[in-house]
């Protein structure tokens, strides 16, 4: 599920620390680092946050079709298992 954007000051973002944990990895390891930014909130330093507009491109781009990737693969693996199992009739 996609998260929802802070906005401030103008700036839309997220913040990586509050994404689901599996979202959080996966971001961290296909996104260019460069792409990571830092924002002061209010005298706080928020060290890992990225532009919303790329984190909604990974998301539609790279996220959500692996997804539907390990969808396929799992309905494809389960027809496979249905056919190799033995249609006993006692």
């Amino acid at each position: 599920m996609k998260v929802n954007s802070t906005v401030y000051k103008g700036i839309e973002f997220i913040e990586i620390s509050t994404l689901p944990n599996e979202q959080r990895t996966s971001l961290l390891q296909t996104i260019n680092p460069e792409l990571l930014i830092k924002i002061l909130v209010d005298g706080k330093l928020m060290p890992r946050c990225i532009q919303y507009k790329y984190y909604e491109e990974w998301y539609e781009n790279s996220y959500q079709s692996s997804l539907i990737d390990k969808k396929e693969s799992n309905a494809i693996a389960e027809s496979r298992d249905a056919e190799l199992k033995p249609n006993f009739q006692i």
